[in-house]
């Protein structure tokens, strides 16, 4: 990469897809229903509408850690938004997490795990925690938010562990993988109580509804401005709307 450069959000999801090796089939047809090509067209159209009208209005309407949560839409309008961003390192095990936006305001790190509508997408039982520990392991001064966006709302089901409410979903496997970072008991139930401070949800719908609910909103601009604007407000709502199959009474229907 040249110095300075900042890929694009089409060529993240390029390098995405050169990954896949034989999986790359998975791809056609625009990749509906799977959760990169689906995050990259909805986020990247967020990161250009006004944040605090779009942006800002999904995370006020999103579930859980409010304090954080609102603080976070607070700063939308100025935070730097990464799309596909890469792999994050958990330096105490090696492991690397791979965020699918990453979000940095001035006081919160947020950190986006979306999952797509193919069948069969489930959480990997330490998928959470690890990204947990990552936005504590990355976060700095600030304060760490893990939004969720979800095909349904909770609860989540993780593999092999069947289904859980969001929080203490998050909960399972967090215990032995701070042990295996030799992090003290201590430090484990530090973490385990923030959960509740640092976690939140939304769907696709909900975002799906907000999008063309605050494009009304967008009065009294110049006509192309405007017209602009709509597009692209369009433009998400529409990602939605095709990756999940279709809508059916204002709800995203999940793809079986």
């Amino acid at each position: 990469m040249e110095p300075g450069h900042k890929p694009s959000v089409i060529s993240r999801l390029l390098d995405e897809v050169s990954w896949e090796g034989s999986n790359v089939k998975r791809y056609r047809d625009g990749g509906r229903g799977m959760e990169n090509p689906l995050t990259a067209e909805v986020f990247q159209g967020l990161s250009n509408l006004p944040r605090d009208l779009f942006l800002g209005e999904v995370l006020r309407c999103a579930h859980g850690a409010d304090q954080t949560r609102l603080a976070a839409a607070k700063e939308a309008e100025d935070a730097d938004l990464d799309v596909l961003p890469g792999s994050l390192q958990l330096p105490a095990l090696k492991i690397d997490v791979q965020p699918d936006v990453w979000v940095t305001g001035p006081a919160v790190q947020l950190l986006v795990e979306a999952k797509g509508f193919r069948r069969g997408a489930t959480f990997n039982v330490e998928q959470l925690p690890r990204e947990l520990l990552c936005l504590q392991a990355h976060s700095g001064n600030r304060t760490p938010l893990l939004l969720l966006v979800l095909t349904t709302p909770p609860p989540i089901r993780l593999a092999g562990s069947g289904l859980h409410e969001v929080d203490p979903g998050v909960a399972v496997g967090l215990e032995s993988l701070c042990a295996r970072a030799g992090m003290t008991a201590e430090d484990y139930e530090v973490l385990l109580a923030s959960i509740p401070f640092c976690l939140a949800w939304i769907t696709w719908s909900e975002i799906y509804t907000i999008v063309m609910r605050q494009k009304s909103a967008l009065s009294g601009l110049p006509s192309s401005i405007a017209a602009s604007l709509h597009r692209t407000a369009d433009g998400v709502a529409q990602a939605i709307k095709w990756h999940s199959g279709g809508l059916a009474s204002n709800s995203v229907a999940v793809i079986d």
